[in-house]
């Protein structure tokens, strides 16, 4: 399948795409329109363990280390995730941590590999265009995931668990996993790890309590290996987030949407060559997503 046949194959997914923008997905009405237009809640049908019982409260649910209840389905959040990989073709995504948002992610990936995959590997240098790399600390939440995924999207995600590590990142206290994907994403979804992923201390001081706060420094390790186009989505951590715009280096531009509690970085700088020029006029049409 060629380069235009794909486009006009595309093009009825595109037009419902235009009527939401990233504002939408603040508005209950036009979720519920997202999520009608592409079937999301098909994608998120309940499993034996969504049922059983938690004993924390709301307000302890989300900071403490004995969970065991997976969290529900947050549609405007889902909807959000799936319309930016749509919508800028994304070809590998970077997802810390899993969970439903793996699974809409997935139906995106499979939904552009269904159009793009003849196109992506005789034009853009990628080993498995249109793919979700998802990295779990915790094997329970990474099997929950798995079946999440079925038969029907489990070849478009790959999950992979690690452990977590405490550095000492420019004398600042950070986290990083120990094993990542070695893959170079254009998008990136951070929503992991927890505050417990690790009992480890630095002169005392450990995540591993209610009162601490997540904060990831893995983006910063690679970050000079990132092409630009690639686009950073932090959901909530706001904290994690100040850190990362704080130390990132390169021309990032930045936005925080207080009401969908999300940060967004876009990494808007001229292409590195020919070939990176190409990807970007594929997945972004030259346009930058932030101002």
């Amino acid at each position: 399948m060629d380069k235009t046949k794909d486009s006009n194959y595309f093009e009825s997914i595109e037009i419902k795409l235009a009527n939401f923008s990233l504002e939408s997905f603040n508005s209950v009405e036009k979720v519920n329109e997202y999520v009608e237009v592409f079937s999301i809640k098909n994608l998120c049908q309940p499993l034996e363990s969504d049922s059983i019982p938690t004993n924390n409260n709301d307000l302890e649910r989300s900071v403490s280390s004995f969970e065991n209840k997976p969290f529900k389905a947050e549609y405007n959040d889902l909807c959000r995730l799936h319309f930016i990989a749509l919508s800028r073709k994304c070809l590998n995504i970077l997802e810390f941590g899993s969970g439903f948002s793996t699974v809409v992610l997935a139906d995106a990936m499979k939904i552009l590999h269904n159009n793009f995959a003849k196109f992506a590997k005789d034009n853009i240098r990628v080993d498995n265009p249109f793919h979700i790399y998802a990295v779990e600390e915790e094997q329970r939440f990474l099997e929950i995931t798995q079946k999440r995924l079925g038969g029907k999207l489990e070849s478009f995600a790959t999950i992979t668990r690690s452990s977590i590590d405490i550095i000492n990142h420019d004398s600042r206290i950070a986290t990083i996993y120990s094993k990542l994907p070695n893959i170079s994403p254009d998008f990136i979804y951070l929503d992991g790890p927890s505050q417990f992923g690790s009992t480890k201390e630095i002169n005392g001081f450990s995540f591993n309590s209610k009162f601490r706060m997540p904060m990831s420094a893995d983006i910063l390790l690679f970050e000079f290996f990132l092409e630009p186009g690639t686009l950073i989505l932090v959901d909530g951590r706001t904290a994690n987030a100040r850190f990362l715009k704080s130390y990132l280096r390169r021309t990032w531009a930045y936005l925080h949407d207080p009401l969908g509690d999300i940060h967004y970085f876009e990494l808007q700088e001229e292409p590195l060559g020919p070939y990176n020029n190409k990807k970007i006029e594929f997945c972004i049409k030259n346009k930058w997503l932030l101002p």
